[in-house]
């Protein structure tokens, strides 16, 4: 299981989630970062799958953008936080129901203050934010990349350690840890992960 985590919605922050996962997949190593779109193949149980993620992972990272809390399901009218089984709203509320360290990458952007947001989200307008910002995202990477070490090891740390532990460590060598027993704040009723109105998964 990853040990980073990357929330974000779909049609806020453009390329901001692909920049974000592939820095840290060559600091951490694939195996220890969680972006959907990569990580998710076919036929995975999301909902299964996304549970065991975030109850495995140490840091949250949750990307949002300048239309992150507006953006409209088309369907209801609603704010897509708003609406339920909104995967975005999910993934936070568990991650601040689980004490993960949940950080706010703020892209462009402020953090929402807390009578905007639902809730289960109240929490993330107290935490302390980074900022990804267009124009200087290489050196904002290199200052994400640099507090995550806090609390995550490279990659090639780890293999060291590993192999130090007598475990014959690939490259592409993966470690899992079975879930730990938490029942996380997530709804499971959707039959899809598109159907979360977030559009994460094109075909």
């Amino acid at each position: 299981m990853a040990k980073i985590f990357i929330n974000y919605r779909t049609g806020d922050g453009e390329r901001a989630p692909e920049l974000v996962d592939e820095r840290l997949v060559g600091v951490f190593g694939e195996g220890n970062v969680f972006r959907d779109r990569r990580a998710m193949r076919p036929g995975t149980d999301f909902p299964d799958y996304l549970r065991r993620e975030l109850e495995s992972c140490v840091v949250f990272l949750s990307l949002i953008g300048s239309r992150w809390l507006d953006i409209r399901d088309e369907k209801t009218g609603m704010r897509r936080i708003d609406v339920p089984k909104d995967y975005v709203h999910d993934e936070i509320a568990t991650a601040l129901a689980l004490n993960k360290v949940v950080i706010p990458v703020l892209l462009d952007a402020a953090l929402p203050r807390a009578e905007k947001l639902p809730p289960a989200l109240v929490g993330l307008a107290n935490r302390q934010v980074m900022h990804l910002r267009e124009g200087y995202a290489h050196h904002d990477l290199d200052i994400l990349t640099d507090e995550l070490r806090r609390h995550v090891p490279e990659k090639e740390a780890e293999q060291r350690r590993d192999a130090a532990a007598g475990f014959n460590v690939g490259p592409n060598a993966q470690f899992s840890r079975s879930p730990v027993g938490i029942n996380p704040v997530y709804n499971e009723g959707a039959t899809s992960r598109d159907q979360d109105g977030d559009g994460r998964r094109p075909a």
